[in-house]
């Protein structure tokens, strides 16, 4: 519903009319629910820590080293005094909005039909949703290269953050490609991996279940292991290093054309330790609404905004982002 001019013209009434016949006159109407399946946020928004960020400019610090500890001499010991250095660091808090107006006219004539209320209350909804589904998009996908200095105005996506990084060629498995990323970074000696779930493009989803569909031993690897996403909701689990990690497909991982190979497309993969993923907000972590008024124009205005910033915490170890090149499958929408 909006305060935009049409064009003026007479019409012929008769064509509204469906039926005409003794004691029946039936004129159009519709449905009051609206047909709408449209995605309003992604997987990974319901599962990250959200935290309170500490200023504009929001900081952390990060530990990398234990210093210190050697063998000694029993009847001699000794030691050194050692420091354990702690790195700065930042993300600059970003915004992003939505906006919807109700024309005055359009007002009292849905009030005078009865369906006002319900097509603000969705219109509303909808405004604040699609907020909500462009930071899903961003979260992954977001244009950014500087957590601290920004070059755009969106998020820099977690696929850009994360630093530790794998190919899964045209011809490798998936499977083997996981699982050994997984065993490196358990393998550290450094850092206490925690490794908690695996992201996924839906569509090398397909893939990494075609895989397993035709190998010998997809019984004890995938098919027949699964794991609670969230309450009331199993997805397919895979077995690695780290335990049995699920396997969440993500409609909002990135999804590009191979360089080499045009038919094909590198699917985006993500490795990640939930726990160390935050959005750091100011305000609340949800999204104000104001409604500002009437205009000279008599539109009523009202805005949706949000405040935060996602940061993968220990993007060289804690997490590993991928891409899975295989023949393109065009999503649908």
């Amino acid at each position: 519903m909006s305060g935009a001019v049409g064009i003026t013209q007479s019409i012929d009434v008769s064509a509204a009319v469906q039926f005409q016949g003794p004691g029946a006159l039936i004129i159009d109407d519709y449905q009051k629910e609206i047909t709408d399946i449209l995605k309003r946020n992604s997987v990974l928004d319901a599962r990250m820590n959200y935290v309170p960020a500490t200023g504009d400019i929001s900081q952390y610090f990060e530990q990398n080293t234990l210093n210190g500890g050697a063998s000694v001499d029993p009847r001699s010991p000794s030691a050194t005094a050692t420091s354990n250095p702690r790195t700065p660091h930042g993300l600059k808090i970003k915004a992003m909005t939505n906006q919807i107006n109700f024309g005055h006219y359009d007002i009292l004539l849905g009030r005078q039909q009865a369906h006002f209320a319900e097509l603000k209350a969705k219109d509303l909804n909808d405004m604040l949703n699609a907020i909500a589904l462009h930071h899903g998009k961003m979260l992954w996908r977001g244009t950014d290269t500087n957590l601290v200095t920004p070059t755009t105005l969106q998020y820099v996506g977690l696929a850009k953050q994360i630093t530790n990084t794998f190919v899964v060629g045209i011809g490798a498995s998936i499977v083997a490609a996981i699982r050994a990323k997984v065993a490196a970074m358990m393998a550290s000696e450094l850092y206490d991996s925690r490794v908690s779930a695996i992201y996924i493009n839906p569509i090398a989803h397909h893939y990494l279940e075609e895989e397993e569909r035709l190998s010998e031993n997809n019984q004890t690897q995938i098919n027949n292991l699964k794991k609670t996403m969230v309450a009331g909701m199993e997805v397919l689990g895979i077995m690695t290093a780290a335990g049995l990690l699920p396997i969440i497909p993500e409609p909002f991982m990135p999804a590009t054309v191979n360089a080499t190979r045009p038919a094909n497309t590198d699917y985006g993969i993500a490795i990640v330790t939930e726990s160390m993923i935050e959005y750091h907000y100011v305000g609340e972590k949800g999204i104000y609404l104001f409604e500002l008024g009437t205009t000279g124009n008599l539109q009523e205005q009202y805005v949706g905004i949000k405040y935060g910033a996602p940061v993968a915490k220990g993007p060289s170890y804690a997490h590993a982002y991928g891409t899975v090149e295989r023949p393109t499958i065009i999503s649908i929408g």
